[in-house]
C-alpha cells in the first residue's frame, strides 16, 4: 500500500491499513520501548507521532517503514476513525524539500538526483517514547474532510467484486458461468 496506488484495495486494506515505525530490539531497550508503544520521531524539519514494532534485524542505528499509509481522515472516501487516518502515518513531515543553503545562498532540492525521490535514506531523527495518556493515535492529525454529497454510502465491510457477483447471479444460469 503505498500512496494512492492499492489504498482502495479493500482486501489489503482489511490485512493492514496502517503502518508501523520499525525499530531494533535492543536500541528500544535502552530508550525504555516496548512492542507496540507510541513514539515521538523528530527531526531538524518536524516530528511525526507512530506506533513501535520491534525486530531483532533492523539496524541499531536505523529506524525503518514504509511511508504514506497515513490518509486524512476523510480522504479516498476513508470513514474518520479507519486504520490508514488514525495510525498511518507519512513520513514527508520529518524531511526538507531543500537541503541547507550554501555560501552562495542556493539551496539544492533534497532528493535523488536521478530519479526525484525524496531523500529518505539519510534522515537523523530523535526518537522518544510518547507519554503515558497521550493519545493513540498518530501526528500530525488534520480536520476530516467532507466528502461530496454525490458520493455513494460508504460499506461499512468492504468486499472487492460483491456487486460484480450479486448481478452474475441475478443474471442466471445463463450470464456463462459454468461453475
Amino acid at each position: 500500500m503505498y500512496h494512492s496506488w492499492d489504498s482502495q484495495n479493500a482486501w489489503q486494506r482489511q490485512i493492514l491499513g496502517s503502518n508501523r515505525l520499525y525499530l531494533n530490539r535492543h536500541t528500544a531497550e535502552k530508550l525504555g520501548i516496548n512492542d507496540d508503544d507510541w513514539v515521538w520521531v523528530e527531526s531538524h524539519h518536524g516530528k511525526i507521532k507512530g506506533q513501535v514494532r520491534l525486530q531483532t534485524g533492523v539496524n541499531p542505528d536505523t529506524i525503518w517503514t514504509w511511508n504514506a499509509v497515513g490518509k486524512r481522515a476523510g480522504a479516498w472516501n476513508l470513514e474518520n476513525d479507519a486504520g490508514e487516518a488514525k495510525k498511518g502515518f507519512l513520513l514527508n513531515h520529518l524531511i526538507s524539500e531543500l537541503l541547507p543553503e550554501k555560501e552562495s545562498g542556493y539551496r539544492y532540492s533534497n532528493s535523488d538526483p536521478v530519479t526525484g525521490q525524496a531523500a529518505w535514506y539519510d534522515l537523523r531523527v530523535k526518537i522518544t517514547k510518547a507519554e503515558p495518556g497521550e493519545a493513540e493515535e498518530s501526528y500530525p492529525q488534520f480536520d476530516n474532510l467532507t466528502p461530496p454529497a454525490n458520493l455513494p454510502k460508504r460499506p461499512a465491510i468492504l468486499r472487492y467484486g460483491e456487486l460484480f457477483r450479486r448481478n452474475r447471479k441475478a443474471a442466471g444460469p445463463q450470464s456463462g458461468n459454468n461453475s
